[in-house]
């Protein structure tokens, strides 16, 4: 595809009076066109420059000097991402192919086009027709629909183990297929197009069907994200008598959960303790279940009191033991599958008569049907932990890994490329361990963490799963250990005559191959850096059908060898072999 006919694709229906951006790398100029066909003149002739095009209209020509600003964007033609690949040129964990870089993209929402920039890919996701903005607020909004987007692709991405920049600011340029790029300016690469389609869609189609997936918006997602990680905060809480939770907050949750509107307006006439006492401590199961920090558990109850009058509780430990109780009853972190409060999902409606709310007090407004509630998917919503997770560490997670065996292992692989293995559960949550290991991994103290179980437990619930290979298995492991030590070890003829350090090495009786555990032991923890006891190595050979046998002769002490099975180590195919007249039983 030619530059005219790709940009011909992305500006041919614009207003007249609006600019398409071209811009070049080498000279990081700012070239303007109204004309798209001239445009496509400079961009296919231009020699010796990486060319690029802005996602985004401007409304003024803003000279060669600069780009225009994300917030002065005028219209958008598309959607966009830009995927890298694993290459010299990116060291970050990325994807290794195009067809693995494409499992990112949801199959439900194909690229109209996709371009291949030599070092990765640009999926674009073309409108049906341009998007022009009349007002500010148009344009916040499909800004804030773009950055959802790329934080539903990041999410995707990190599910996989691979870094996503989110490019998402409407001011981005993106390479222009009938150009080169010359990131290596000794072997250029062309930028092609890799695939086109007809899939053309509205901006309601991504809301839609990102809304569908329960992938929030980028503020939202980034303040729970503080928000669970403030909940780790060695802060000392605070009993504030003037405290007040925003309005809008309040009516979110009123209008979202019946049983915490009920509760606010005193209403609950399901609760036993209907003291100011009971619904402190139904506030409190509340605010444990919708992950809240304890500080605004604390500011919500002494708001509550505060809105009906009641004598506020100004003792730190009166809230303290009563968040500790609603921890009791809803598990700690409060599940989603159960009712708030620690009720039955499905409560019956409470009865419509009642002591009246005060004045001020908010008034139930006539029950409406819950929204149908909106649920990521489950690798989406583990890469999701794993950023609330960041936030209490103060370093970039982009996964952790459980890798299936006998003894599961595990590995934190981090934003920066780095991967730190844990070779078992109890240093994944140790908090030693993981900071030792991040210390020594990034070279960063992370602080101590109080609250370490529940980070322990959110660690373990965002664990991808992956199967073991072979050699995680006992079997796998004795078998992929022996090979390695008997095409590296010299086998002995006879155990007499021997120095003290070489009588325990491979030797051939009866035509079978014997080891000592002692010895394999010594050599798989030095070769393989592996802390297997002489235990550990004879449960592996068992496991393998290995068998135990002494050998007696003269002048050595008795051995204890093991017999390897004749089908899997046939003493013909190593070296060294050869028969023995010890004595054995």
């Amino acid at each position: 595809m030619t530059p005219h006919a790709f940009l011909d694709l992305l500006w041919q229906h614009k207003p007249e009076d609006l600019y398409v951006l071209l811009w070049t790398l080498q000279d990081k100029r700012s070239h303007w066109f109204r004309d798209v066909g001239k445009a496509g003149d400079f961009a296919a002739n231009v020699n010796g420059h990486d060319v690029y095009v802005g996602v985004g209209l401007s409304k003024v020509d803003h000279g060669p000097l600069r780009r225009c600003p994300s917030e002065e964007i005028a219209g958008l033609s598309s959607l966009w991402t830009d995927l890298d690949l694993k290459s010299a040129a990116h060291a970050k964990l990325l994807p290794a192919t195009i067809p693995e870089a494409l499992t990112i993209l949801p199959p439900s929402m194909p690229p109209s086009i996709i371009i291949g920039t030599g070092n990765g890919i640009h999926p674009w996701w073309l409108l049906k027709e341009p998007q022009i903005f009349d007002t500010d607020e148009e344009r916040k909004d499909a800004a804030r629909l773009v950055a959802r987007w790329h934080s539903l692709l990041r999410l995707n991405a990190a599910a996989r183990g691979w870094s996503y920049d989110r490019l998402s600011d409407l001011a981005r340029v993106l390479r222009i297929p009938g150009t080169l790029n010359h990131k290596d300016p000794a072997h250029p690469k062309e930028v092609t197009v890799l695939s086109i389609t007809d899939h053309r869609y509205n901006l309601s189609d991504f809301e839609e069907f990102l809304d569908e997936a329960g992938v929030p918006d980028q503020e939202a997602q980034e303040k729970a994200a503080r928000d669970w990680a403030d909940r780790f905060a060695d802060t000392p809480l605070a009993v504030d008598t003037n405290a007040r939770i925003p309005q809008e907050m309040l009516d979110a949750w009123m209008r979202d959960d019946l049983r915490f509107r009920n509760t606010w307006n005193r209403m609950r006439h399901d609760l036993k303790d209907q003291s100011q006492s009971g619904y402190d401590l139904a506030l409190a199961c509340f605010g444990v279940d919708a992950g809240l920090p304890e500080q605004r558990i604390v500011d919500l109850i002494v708001h509550h009191r505060s809105l009906f009058a009641r004598s506020q509780r100004t003792r730190v430990d009166y809230f303290q033991r009563t968040i500790a109780k609603a921890n009791q009853r809803t598990g700690g972190e409060g599940s989603r599958n159960a009712g708030i409060f620690g009720a039955p999902a499905n409560p019956a409606p409470p009865p419509t008569t009642g002591p009246a709310a005060p004045q001020g007090a908010p008034v139930a407004p006539e029950e409406q049907p819950a929204p149908k509630p909106t649920t990521p998917d489950p690798d989406r919503a583990k890469a999701i932990l794993c950023e609330q997770i960041s936030k209490v560490l103060g370093i970039g997670v982009v996964r952790i890994v459980k890798v299936t065996g006998k003894e599961p292992q595990y590995r934190m692989e981090l934003a920066g490329g780095e991967k730190i293995e844990f070779s078992n559960v109890g240093k994944l949550i140790s908090q030693e361990s993981v900071r030792l290991a991040i210390a020594a991994t990034v070279g960063r103290i992370i602080p101590k963490i109080t609250k370490w179980d529940r980070l322990a437990q959110a660690m373990l619930d965002a664990c991808i799963v992956e199967a073991g290979t072979e050699e995680m298995e006992w079997e796998g492991a004795a078998r992929m250990y022996i090979q390695h030590y008997l095409s590296e070890t010299g086998f002995i003829q006879l155990i007499e005559g021997q120095r003290v350090q070489e009588q325990r090495r491979p030797m051939v009786i009866d035509a079978r191959i014997t080891i000592c555990a002692s010895d394999i032991q010594v050599y798989v923890n030095k070769t393989m850096f592996q802390n297997l006891s002489v235990k550990a190595i004879a449960g592996m050979l068992a496991a393998l059908g290995s068998k135990s046998m002494r050998v007696r002769g003269q002048g050595f002490k008795e051995q204890s060898r093991w017999v390897l099975p004749a089908e899997e180590f046939d003493a013909q195919e190593y070296s060294g072999k050869g028969a023995s007249d010890n004595a054995t039983e």
